[in-house]
């Protein structure tokens, strides 16, 4: 399997207590928006942290595929 690389976006800048339920994923918090940066071969993976967010009531904004590196 490859390395796929997802960035999601969900609404608000997530406090500590919020992130901690994240710590498996790379977490940049910018302008009122917070991005989760999941890397994984398997697609399981991106379903756990999409069912994070759901349980903890936050609102989703985006899901992208992106390249096997950083967004730009």
């Amino acid at each position: 399997m490859s390395r796929r690389v997802y960035v999601i976006t969900v609404t608000g800048e997530m406090d500590a207590s919020l992130r901690d339920a994240f710590e498996d994923v790379e977490i940049t918090v910018d302008h009122s928006v917070t991005r989760l940066r999941v890397v994984s071969a398997d697609s399981s993976v991106v379903h756990g942290v999409l069912h994070r967010i759901d349980v903890l009531g936050l609102d989703l904004l985006d899901l992208n595929q992106v390249a096997d590196g950083r967004p730009a």
